[in-house]
């Protein structure tokens, strides 16, 4: 299995708590891999929300450029990593997978909730907008989540042969004894083999998790809700990241955003990793 390589990561940044947490997350994984760092921030209707509520989230008296360059000082001095920063007009979910495209971007890091605030249920417009058409991985951090690192991962998966192969994007994200629960989508069909087929597709990634030093716990989810049961579980057992995949809704469009995918991007707890680029085909 080739490995996912993140040379280029980008997080939009406008100053709300949200962002400042996925700014923090990107400076994380940018200095792991020796990434260079992208910084990008949208004026979009002269300093209005970039959401849809219609309060202005900077004040007169603040200057977001002289914020933001502050900032990338900082990351500078503390880190040794020199951000590029890039200051753009126009719409904000636009503007975010144009620039992702121009520069390159292997991994968009952002957060879950812009300036307008969080509403519970539900990510902000512009996130999901970029999740669902950016052509690379997003990473979208939660309000009030700090992330150092990926301890404990939740991969929900179709029991299908080839489910795991996006771990090799989710790979750059581990390290050695991270706890990585496969949770399979429970059909009735399988239900007196399910053990071995949940063993099955592990094994097919097993010699990359060996070199990875990640601790692969497959688990069933009840059968019911999918993505409530997912969800749940998630919020119960609190991991780092959850894995989240076309595949989890359809096998034949990659970069479709099923009902179960979409529920799980806005309801999870926790930092969600969205991957749209492998399907798998077949039953194991």
């Amino acid at each position: 299995m080739s490995v996912y390589k993140i040379s280029n990561v980008l997080v939009p940044v406008d100053l709300s708590e949200s962002s400042l947490n996925a700014l923090d997350t990107a400076v994380s994984i940018a200095k792991k891999h020796k990434a260079a760092l992208q910084v990008l921030h949208v004026d979009e209707n002269s300093f209005q929300t970039i959401e849809d509520v219609g309060t202005p989230y900077f004040s007169n008296s603040v200057n977001p450029v002289d914020v933001i360059n502050a900032l990338v000082g900082a990351i500078q001095h503390t880190h040794g990593i020199k951000p590029a920063v890039f200051m753009e007009e126009g719409n904000v979910a636009e503007t975010i997978i144009k620039t992702a495209f121009l520069q390159h971007t292997d991994l968009i890091v952002m957060g879950s909730h812009g300036a307008s605030g969080y509403r519970d249920g539900f990510i902000g417009n512009n996130t999901y907008a970029v999740i669902k058409h950016s052509s690379c991985p997003v990473l979208s951090v939660p309000q009030k989540r700090k992330l150092s690192g990926f301890k404990k991962i939740l991969f929900p998966i179709r029991p299908v042969a080839g489910a795991l192969m996006p771990y090799e994007v989710v790979s750059p994200f581990t390290h050695p004894s991270t706890l990585m629960e496969v949770m399979g989508i429970n059909y009735r069909m399988i239900i007196d083999i399910a053990d071995s087929v949940l063993e099955t597709i592990v094994s097919e990634i097993k010699e990359q998790l060996k070199k990875d030093g990640v601790i692969a716990r497959p688990l069933w989810s009840g059968g019911h809700s999918i993505a409530d049961e997912i969800v749940n579980y998630a919020n119960k057992t609190n991991p780092d990241l959850v894995v989240v995949t076309s595949a989890l809704d359809v096998t034949s469009k990659p970069r479709y955003i099923g009902p179960h995918a979409q529920k799980i991007i806005h309801c999870s707890k926790a930092a969600v990793l969205s991957i749209k680029k492998l399907s798998v085909p077949s039953l194991v």
